[in-house]
Parts: structure tokens; C-alpha cells; sequence
């Protein structure tokens, strides 16, 4: 939720403001898998200047999303948001490399917002002029001097003025536009998947992530007999090894690591409690009876 809220609250790579309609959304969870870094390049100056920075993003995000149904849209008066009769039940998607302070880009109800800078853009002209009109034409208008000033000099000012809003808001409403597009062109890209296809890839990710236990425990207690690993040593290993080289602290699962071994007849335990694993070629053989009978007719 603070992450949420901190996406919310800034804007990282899209200079845009998205307001989030939560409120039409009945279930909401977001589910992060990794963090990451991203080299990028920003231009400042009309493009003059360029820098290079890096962005904190997250490696992939599961959102599961759940719309109200359409009484609720038309008690609350807002039917031009109802997403439709597709949009019913349960969404699942998945997204990769999201920037962390652009997280509300991947939400599908969302209304652009005007930024502060856009707003005092748009109102600081307009405040300032209309108080300069008051404080040079207001005595004229309200017949407390008298001057040779016409309402044609004050048309044409409060004309020249009312041109230069209006200039500074469709330049808004350009550049809102623009980064729209981008935006929707970002999530073509980082999209990854839906519904069936993002539970079929967490599945292959879950897998994966069983095979790696079962490796990681393997390699150390083979490459590490001389240490004489039993279960509590082998998992402090191996999070040293991952804190080490990936800099993530990890609960590492060694009971299931070793299960796994275990059932598949590569673990060997002595009385003492120390561990060791069978050597690699006939580890080679079992796996390969395995693969043989993976499917047996």
C-alpha cells in the first residue's frame, strides 16, 4: 500500500498525472516479483541538456482486478466509465519492468490529471492580468476617475489575455495527449499477459523456481562435502551465497530443496544428521530414468 500510495504521489518517466478511480473496482491486489534498475536518458532545456539516470522499477507485476457491476455505475451516476459487460469477473494481468512511481499506468480506469506546473501555467497569466485590468481600468469602470481610456483598449487587452489561456491550455491538452499515447504504447510493450496465459506462466515460474531449489541444494552439498552440511548449515550456505551475489535477503526453503532430492533418490543421509548427494554420473542415470518414464504406455 505505501508503494501504491508513493506511485500515486509523483511522477517517474510519464509527465502526466493519472488519477486512479479505485472506488469502481470491488477487488484490487497487486503482487510484485523482483525489483530492478533501468538506465534511461532525460532531456531538460527544450532538449538541450541530457542526463542520465536510473529509474527504480519492479521486474513484473500481477494485478487481479475486479470491476462493480453496472447497478453500482448507475446509482453513482457514472455510466461513460462503465467498462462494459466484457469486463465482468475476474482480470488477471501481468506487466514487466514497471517504473515504481508510474505504477498507476498500468490501471485501466484512469483520468488524466492537470499537473500544478500545468495548472499555474494556465492560472498564473490569468490572475496576473486580470489583476493589472482591475487595478489600472477598475477606477475607470466604476466611475472613480475619469480618463480618455476606452473599452476598445480593454477588450483588446482582456482579448490578448484571454488568447494567451487559451494558447497555454491547448498546449496542455497537446502535450496530454501525447504522453497518453505513450502510455498506452509502454503498456503494449510491457504487457505480458492475461487471465489463463498470466496462471500458466506463474505456474512455469513456480517450477522453475522448484528446480533451482532442488539445483541450489544439490550443487552445494556436492561441491561442499568436505564441510559436512547437515540441514540448518546447507540453508545458511546457500543465503549467504544469494545475499552475497544478488544482494536479496531470501528465506530459502531447504526442507523442500531436500525433499525434492530426496524423492528422486539423489539425497543420501547419514545417522549423524550431515548430508551428501549422489555422484553426478549415476545422478545422470536416475534422471535419465525419469525422463524415460515420464510418460509410461
Amino acid at each position: 500500500q505505501d508503494e501504491l500510495n508513493e506511485a500515486l504521489a509523483g511522477e517517474d518517466v510519464f509527465p502526466i498525472s493519472l488519477d486512479v478511480r479505485f472506488d469502481e473496482l470491488a477487488t484490487l491486489r497487486l503482487y510484485k516479483l523482483g525489483e530492478l534498475t533501468v538506465p534511461d536518458v532525460r532531456t531538460s532545456w527544450f532538449g538541450l541538456k541530457k542526463q542520465e539516470v536510473t529509474i527504480e522499477s519492479f521486474d513484473r507485476v500481477i494485478q487481479v482486478l475486479e470491476f462493480r457491476d453496472e447497478k453500482w455505475f448507475r446509482d453513482k451516476k457514472r455510466m461513460k466509465f462503465y467498462p462494459g459487460e466484457n469486463a465482468t469477473g475476474l482480470h488477471l494481468r501481468l506487466f514487466k519492468t514497471v517504473p515504481k512511481l508510474d505504477l498507476e499506468t498500468i490501471f485501466p480506469n484512469t483520468s488524466p490529471m492537470m499537473r500544478y506546473v500545468d495548472k499555474i501555467k494556465i492560472g498564473a497569466p490569468l490572475i496576473g492580468g486580470l489583476a493589472t485590468l482591475g487595478l489600472k481600468f477598475g477606477p475607470l469602470l466604476f466611475g472613480e476617475e475619469s480618463g480618455d481610456t476606452s473599452l476598445a483598449l480593454i477588450g483588446g487587452l482582456t482579448t490578448a489575455l484571454g488568447t494567451y489561456v487559451l494558447k497555454s491550455y491547448l498546449s496542455y491538452q497537446k502535450t496530454r495527449e501525447r504522453y497518453l499515447a505513450q502510455v498506452s504504447k509502454d503498456l503494449y510493450f510491457k504487457g505480458q499477459a492475461n487471465n489463463a496465459a498470466v496462471i500458466n506462466m506463474i505456474v512455469d515460474l513456480a517450477e522453475e523456481q522448484e528446480v533451482k531449489e532442488a539445483l541450489l541444494a544439490y550443487v552445494f552439498l556436492h561441491t561442499g562435502n568436505d564441510k559436512q552440511y547437515n540441514q540448518e548449515s546447507l540453508d545458511d550456505a546457500i543465503e549467504d551465497w544469494l545475499r552475497g551475489n544478488f544482494g536479496f535477503e531470501v528465506d530459502f526453503e531447504v526442507e523442500d530443496a531436500l525433499a525434492k532430492l530426496e524423492e528422486m533418490r539423489l539425497l543420501l543421509k547419514e545417522s549423524d544428521g550431515h548430508l551428501s548427494v549422489t555422484p553426478i554420473d549415476k545422478a545422470l542415470s536416475i534422471l535419465d530414468d525419469y525422463w524415460d518414464n515420464i510418460y509410461d504406455y
